[in-house]
Parts: C-alpha cells; sequence; structure tokens
C-alpha cells in the first residue's frame, strides 16, 4: 500500500494566493482601516503562510497587497479575505485568487522536490 506521503503529487498546489491590487485613490480609505486591518491579520495568523504590502516599482506608495493562505480551497480563500478590514473597506480595484505551490526559497527550506 503507498503511503499518503508517496501518493502526494509534490507538485500540487499546497496553498492559495491572492493578489490584490489597489483602485485610484485608495490610500485614505487604506489608511483608516489600517489599525483594524493588522487586528484582523493577527488573528487569522493560523489561516497565513505570507501576507504583505504591495508597493510602487519605485517602493514610494502602496499599490495593493499579498496574501499566502493555508488552505488549498478557493472558497476558503474567499471567505477569510471577505473577513478581512481592508475587504470592507473596498479599495481594491481586482483580487485574483490563485491555487499556489510555495515551492523553492529560504521561506520553503529548500525545495519541495
Amino acid at each position: 500500500m503507498m503511503t499518503e506521503t508517496a501518493a502526494r503529487n509534490p507538485f500540487a498546489p499546497t496553498t492559495v494566493a491572492v493578489l490584490c491590487h489597489d483602485g485610484p485613490g485608495s490610500g485614505p480609505k487604506r489608511k483608516a482601516a489600517a489599525q483594524a486591518h493588522l487586528r484582523w491579520v493577527e488573528s487569522m495568523l493560523a489561516n497565513i503562510a505570507l501576507a504583505g504590502p504591495l508597493y510602487s516599482e519605485d517602493g514610494s506608495r502602496m499599490v495593493g497587497s499579498l496574501y499566502v493562505f493555508k488552505t488549498t480551497s478557493l472558497e476558503q480563500a474567499r471567505d477569510w479575505l471577505a473577513t478581512d478590514p481592508y475587504f470592507a473597506a473596498q479599495f481594491w480595484a481586482t483580487i485574483e485568487y490563485r491555487p499556489f505551490l510555495p515551492a523553492a526559497g529560504e521561506l520553503v527550506g529548500g525545495t519541495a522536490w
């Protein structure tokens, strides 16, 4: 009998990445919701593999948010994000949900294969 580890596809997504792009004029709404958002992040740490702001190319201003949720369910990721005060502030112009495999790098501890 094949073990679960042996049967697992090493290149199957293990998380959901969420890429949120701010809309025009988002700065005041982002600022107003920031403290509540940070408290929400703290309450969600068990479900977040990685999260943080995205910046303009010159690094001068926030232009979006990136989340990597510890789930393979797009529906679960959508449900979690819907509870974020940033989501409620409605300043994101677009939100993309994608199955994601953290496959290589320091945060992964090398490679996934």
